[in-house]
C-alpha cells in the first residue's frame, strides 16, 4: 500500500515541481521590482537635496570670490591713495603742467595699465576734469556717474567703486575705481581706474566644479535699474548690462530678495534649479542655475539601469530554470572532464616542477628535438622538433648575431654552452628571458653530432633584478626627502633652485622664493615639549604642501623651523597671493600656541623675494645667493613688524588677508613704503 502511494506521488511531484518553481521565481522578481521602485523614489528625493545643496554651495563660493575680488581692487586703489610721492607729483603737475613733470606721472599710469591690469588710468583734478592719461594731457569732463563717485570718494576720503556700466552702447562693460590722492589730510587729485570685467570678473562666474552644459552663473544688479551685469551664455544674445527679462522667474525672485535654492523658469523658459545670494559689500546679486533635467539626469539614468537590471535578473532566472533541465546529463560529462583535466594537470605539474625543458640539436638536420616543457617555453604547439629557422626567427634582431655566434663557437670547440638571451615567443609574441645550458656530444655508432642540454625560462628572475634596481633608485630618491616632514630637503631644494635659475635666465621668466619661519617656535618647544614640536612641524609642513597648488611649486624644509617655497614663473603679485594662502593654511590648522606673543594658535612669518628675467640675467651665478639673502632679509622684516605676516623684499610687510566672508579689521597706521625710483623728480 505504501509502496504504491509513493509510486503515485513521485511522478505527480515531478510534474508540478517546475511550474511551482517558475511561479516562485516570478513572485521573487515582482517583489524585487516593488522594492526597487521604492528605493528609487527615496534615492530621487535624496539626490534632489544633494543637487540643491551643490548648486547653493557653488553659488556661495562664487559670491565670496566676487566679494574678495572687489575688496582686492579697493585695496589696490587704497595703496595708490596712501602714496605721498604720487600725490606730491600730481599736485606739482596740476599747479604747473609742464612736460618734464608730466613724464613721471605718465610712466606711472602706463605701469598701472601694464602691471595692474587696468584698461585705462586717468588723473583727475578736484573739479572732476580729466587731466592726464598714459598717452598725454587731456581736458574733458567726467561722465555723470563717475562724477558722483568722485564726489563720494572725496567726501569719504577713501577709494570707491564706479559700478559696472557701458561708456557707450557699442563699448564693452567696465568697472571703475576712484582713488583720491592726499597731501597730508587735504585732497589734491584723484585717479580714475577702469577694469575690463570681461578678463577679470566674468571668468570667475564660469568656474563650475561640476560638468553640465546648462550650468550658468549670472550677476544681477539689485538696485535700480535692475539688469544683467554678465552675458547670457545660453540666451539669444551674449551682451551684458541689459534689463532683467520679465519672463525670467528665477532672476526676478532673486532680485526680490529670495536667497537659497529654488526651482523655476529662466530667461529661456526652461525649468531650472537655481540658487541666489547677495554679494557682500556690493549691490550685486549672484544667481547660479542649471537645467532641472541635467540636475536629475543621473537619477533617471539610474532608474533605467535598475529596470534593465530587473529584466536581466528575470532572464537570468529563466535561464537557470531552463539549465536545470540538462543539469543531470551535464553533471556526468563535467565529472569525466574534471577527471581527465586532473590527470593532465598532474602530468604537467611533474614536468614544471623542474622549471626546465630538454632539447637536443642535430647539426646535420639543423633541427631541435624538444620536450613538451621546452615547447611551452618557446610558445610552440606540442611537437617533437623545431627547425633552426624557427628558433632563429624568435631571437631579437639586435641580439641574433651574437647568440648565433656563441652557439657556433661552442659547437666548433665542442665545449659547454652557457648563455642567457631573449626570445619573442611564437604563440603570443611575449618577450621572455631564457637560460640555455648545453653540452656537445657524438653518437659513435651513427656518427651524429649533437648538442644536448636544458632550457629554462628566467623572466621572473630578470624582473626581480630590475625591481631591485628600481628599489635602489627609490632609495636614492629618499635621500632627497626630509625625514621628519617628508618634504624636500636642502639637497633637493638646491638642485631645483639651480635648474629653475638657469631656466629663468634663458627664458626671461621671474623666479620667486618664500622664506617661512614658524613664529615663536622655541617658546612652543619649551611649553609643549620637543615631541609636540615635531608633530607641529609635520602638520605645518602638510599645510604648506597642500596650499602650494601650481605645478612646479616646491615646498622644502630649510632647517629647524624654517621652510622655503620655490615659485617658478611667478611675479610679486602672484607670489603675495600664494604667501597669504600659506599663512591662512597654517592659521586654519588651529594648533594651540599659548606661548606665542602673536596669536593663540601657531602662525608663520614669510619673506618674499623675486627676481625677474632681466634681473636674473644680470645677477649671473651670484643671483641664487642674492635671491635667498633678499628673501631672508624680508623674513626678518616680517618678524620685526610683528610676525604672522608677509613681507616683500624692499617693501612694507603685509598682514594676511582675512577669512572669506568676514570684513578685514582696521589696519594700524604704518610707515609709508619705500618710494620707487620713478618718483625721483
Amino acid at each position: 500500500m505504501s509502496g504504491a502511494l509513493l509510486a503515485f506521488v513521485s511522478p505527480l511531484a515531478r510534474r508540478w515541481a517546475w511550474p511551482v518553481l517558475g511561479l516562485l521565481a516570478l513572485g521573487a522578481v515582482l517583489v524585487a521590482g516593488w522594492g526597487a521602485q521604492r528605493l528609487y523614489q527615496q534615492r530621487e528625493a535624496q539626490f534632489r537635496h544633494q543637487a540643491e545643496a551643490t548648486v547653493q554651495t557653488i553659488n556661495q563660493l562664487q559670491a565670496r570670490n566676487l566679494a574678495v575680488w572687489r575688496r582686492r581692487q579697493l585695496a589696490d586703489a587704497a595703496q595708490l591713495s596712501e602714496d605721498p610721492l604720487l600725490a606730491q607729483a600730481a599736485q606739482q603737475w596740476l599747479a604747473h603742467p609742464a612736460a618734464r613733470k608730466a613724464q613721471p606721472l605718465q610712466e606711472r599710469l602706463r605701469s598701472l595699465l601694464e602691471r595692474g591690469g587696468y584698461s585705462s588710468a586717468v588723473l583727475l583734478d578736484l573739479q572732476g576734469q580729466q587731466r592726464l592719461t598714459a598717452q598725454g594731457p587731456q581736458a574733458q569732463p567726467l561722465p555723470p556717474q563717475v562724477q558722483q563717485s568722485l564726489a563720494q570718494s572725496l567726501a569719504q576720503a577713501e577709494p570707491v567703486c564706479v559700478e559696472l556700466h557701458q561708456p557707450s552702447p557699442d563699448a564693452a562693460p567696465v568697472m571703475g575705481l576712484i582713488a583720491p590722492l592726499f597731501d597730508g589730510l587735504a585732497p589734491v587729485a584723484a585717479l580714475w581706474l577702469q577694469i575690463d570685467v570681461r578678463a577679470n570678473l566674468y571668468p570667475q562666474l564660469r568656474s563650475w566644479p561640476i560638468t553640465s552644459p546648462s550650468a550658468e552663473s549670472l550677476l544681477l544688479q539689485g538696485t535700480p535699474p535692475q539688469q544683467y551685469l554678465s552675458p547670457l551664455r545660453l540666451g539669444p544674445t551674449e551682451r551684458a548690462l541689459q534689463p532683467a527679462q520679465g519672463g525670467d522667474q528665477v532672476a526676478q525672485r532673486a532680485l526680490q530678495g529670495q536667497q537659497g535654492s529654488y526651482y523655476g523658469q529662466d530667461y529661456r523658459g526652461q525649468a531650472v534649479l537655481a540658487a541666489a545670494s547677495s554679494v557682500p559689500g556690493t549691490p550685486w546679486v549672484l544667481l547660479s542655475k542649471m537645467d532641472e533635467r541635467d540636475a536629475l539626469a543621473s537619477t533617471q539614468r539610474n532608474q533605467w539601469l535598475l529596470w534593465a537590471l530587473l529584466c536581466s535578473l528575470g532572464l537570468l532566472l529563466a535561464g537557470v530554470v531552463a539549465a536545470l533541465w540538462q543539469w543531470r546529463a551535464r553533471q556526468r560529462v563535467a565529472e569525466l572532464q574534471r577527471e581527465l583535466q586532473r590527470s593532465m594537470r598532474w602530468l604537467e605539474t611533474a614536468q614544471k616542477a623542474a622549471s626546465m625543458g630538454y632539447f637536443s640539436y642535430d647539426m646535420l638536420q639543423q633541427q631541435f628535438f624538444m620536450s613538451s616543457m621546452a615547447n611551452s617555453i618557446f610558445g610552440l604547439a606540442p611537437q617533437d622538433h623545431m627547425t633552426l629557422r624557427q628558433w632563429s626567427a624568435m631571437l631579437l634582431p639586435e641580439e641574433r648575431k651574437h647568440v648565433l655566434q656563441v652557439h657556433a663557437q661552442a659547437m666548433q670547440a665542442r665545449g659547454a654552452l652557457r648563455l642567457q638571451y631573449r626570445i619573442r615567443r611564437a604563440s603570443d609574441g611575449q618577450q621572455r628571458w631564457v637560460q640555455v645550458w648545453g653540452e656537445y656530444g657524438t653518437n659513435e655508432e651513427a656518427q651524429l653530432q649533437r648538442m644536448s642540454g636544458t632550457v629554462q625560462d628566467i623572466t621572473e628572475r630578470k624582473q626581480a633584478e630590475e625591481q631591485l634596481d628600481h628599489y635602489r633608485l627609490s632609495l636614492e630618491e629618499q635621500v632627497r626627502l626630509d625625514a621628519l616632514t617628508q618634504l624636500a630637503n636642502r639637497l633637493a631644494l638646491d638642485e631645483a633652485v639651480r635648474q629653475e635659475w638657469e631656466r629663468a635666465q634663458l627664458r626671461g621668466m621671474p623666479l620667486t622664493v618664500l622664506m617661512i619661519d614658524v613664529d615663536h617656535f622655541k617658546a612652543y618647544n619649551d611649553r609643549y615639549g620637543h615631541v609636540a614640536g615635531d608633530l607641529c612641524l609635520q602638520r605645518v609642513a602638510r599645510a604648506l604642501a597642500g596650499a602650494a597648488q601650481r605645478a612646479g611649486e616646491l615646498v622644502a624644509r630649510y632647517g629647524g623651523e624654517e621652510f622655503a617655497v620655490l615659485l617658478p614663473d611667478c611675479d610679486e603679485l602672484q607670489a603675495l597671493a600664494v604667501a597669504q594662502r600659506l599663512c591662512t593654511a597654517v592659521r586654519e590648522l588651529g594648533l594651540e600656541h599659548l606661548g606665542s606673543a602673536v596669536a593663540s594658535v601657531v602662525t608663520v612669518s614669510i619673506g618674499l623675494a623675486c627676481l625677474r628675467g632681466g634681473e636674473a640675467a644680470l645677477a649671473g651665478a651670484q643671483g641664487v645667493r642674492q635671491l635667498f639673502e633678499r628673501a631672508d632679509a624680508a623674513l626678518y622684516q616680517a618678524k620685526q613688524a610683528g610676525r604672522d605676516r608677509v613681507a616683500l623684499a624692499g617693501a612694507q610687510s603685509l598682514a594676511p588677508l582675512p577669512a572669506l566672508g568676514s570684513l578685514p579689521p582696521p589696519a594700524p597706521p604704518a610707515a609709508a613704503p619705500a618710494p620707487p625710483a620713478i618718483y625721483d623728480i
